[in-house]
């Protein structure tokens, strides 16, 4: 959970949504929870869980072995998701555009490794398709949801190598945001609390600028 002195979490008076004012910035950002026929909080949740698990040395071999019995769209859109809702977080906290932070996302960790040119290729172009799919999350432009929904196809046995490189990603980009005092586990969990879905369609974007509260 985000640190209680941080961040504060306020009911909006629509059932789907929540405003979360960061205490350090001034800022709030209000997060619309998906309909739960495009994203069920279920599995929101499990797979915030999913990312944590698979980080930690602990846990990782049994969450990557689960990988390959999970049906890999929803997991990825899932993640997507997820790493949007932590980019306009950081947004609110640091000012830099959640845009912005998903187009810098990269990794130098101890999961990347690199020995051959193809190697560095691979890494690139599977990187490159994480930022396409947050930003698709993100900002929900059609094109960049078409685009995202092909390069998570094409080859069609790409999901589950994708699911690893979005959460190697993710991995990192949580521990950016503890560099920050920024807590990225438990977001999902808390978006899932303070909220309900709302029958029939989403009337509007889960994500927008931060403003000052």
């Amino acid at each position: 959970m985000m640190d209680r002195h941080s961040h504060r979490w306020t009911p909006t008076g629509e059932a789907d949504m929540v405003e979360l004012h960061d205490l350090e910035s001034g800022y709030a950002v209000r997060i619309v929870r998906p309909a739960e026929d495009e994203l069920p909080g279920d599995l929101l949740v499990d797979t915030e869980e999913l990312v944590f698990r698979w980080a930690n040395l602990g846990t990782h071999a049994r969450a990557d072995n689960e990988i390959g019995e999970l049906d890999t769209m929803p997991i990825l859109y899932a993640l997507s998701w997820l790493c949007a809702l932590w980019a306009v977080v950081c947004e609110a906290r640091l000012g830099k555009s959640a845009g912005s932070i998903i187009r810098d996302l990269d990794y130098r960790g101890g999961w990347r490794r690199i020995e051959t040119a193809e190697d560095a290729d691979l890494w690139d172009g599977l990187t490159q398709r994480v930022r396409l799919g947050a930003l698709a999350a993100l900002t929900e432009d059609p094109r960049a949801v078409e685009a995202y929904y092909r390069a998570r196809t094409d080859p069609p046995d790409v999901g589950p190598t994708l699911v690893r490189h979005t959460l190697v990603h993710l991995d990192g980009f949580s521990q950016d945001m503890q560099r920050h005092d920024l807590q990225a586990q438990g977001l999902a969990a808390a978006i899932s609390a303070h909220t309900d879905p709302l029958p029939g369609p989403r009337r509007r974007l889960c994500f927008r600028p931060p403003y000052p509260a």
